[in-house]
């Protein structure tokens, strides 16, 4: 891959000096197409940051075996640490607060909330999500509950669930 030779280039004396002496060996090496290979002894800026932001886009988007999206920092691990209020009424539509880390921006988010006596699973809306300094973030979200009960609170990624979070505490829904 280009980004590869590009990173290993920079930081290799003797990578350098074995593109200097046959460089068509050491990109076919690196797996480089011969388009990318005429393009970087052509010193054609525009086709080479286009194979490198293709290669990069690629690796970001990738679903890969283990369930998760490989980018420069792993997995998404989210925590929620508070949900607030921790009582709700029943069949009563409720606004709530979740507070955590690493959440995932709106559009990638889920906020879903599991009975645990019955395991009825209820999916909620989420208003908005806030993430500041050190990754703690702030889900302002509302949920009508049907059931009577002690229920866990997640935040997934849409993308990623292996990396959901679930709250140690419980919401508790009593009767109107």
């Amino acid at each position: 891959m280009l980004i590869y030779f590009i990173a290993d280039y920079l930081r290799n004396p003797e990578l350098q000096l074995r593109a200097s002496e046959d460089p068509a060996q050491v990109l076919a090496e690196y797996g480089i197409t011969l388009d990318i290979q005429h393009a970087l002894r052509r010193h054609d800026h525009a086709a080479i940051l286009k194979s490198a932001h293709d290669e990069l886009t690629a690796l970001f988007t990738r679903p890969q075996d283990h369930d998760y999206v490989v980018a420069a920092w792993g997995p998404i691990d989210i925590e929620v640490t508070s949900v607030s209020p921790p009582t709700a009424k029943v069949n009563t539509p409720m606004r709530l607060t979740v507070v955590g880390r690493t959440f995932p921006p709106k559009g990638k988010a889920r906020l879903a909330f599991r009975n645990e006596q019955s395991n009825q699973r209820v999916e909620g809306t989420i208003v908005s999500i806030t993430t500041g300094p050190y990754a703690q973030s702030t889900l302002l979200g509302q949920v009508t509950l049907p059931t009577v009960g002690l229920w866990k609170v997640t935040v997934a990624s849409v993308d990623q669930p292996a990396g959901a979070g679930e709250w140690n505490g419980d919401l508790h829904v009593t009767a109107g």
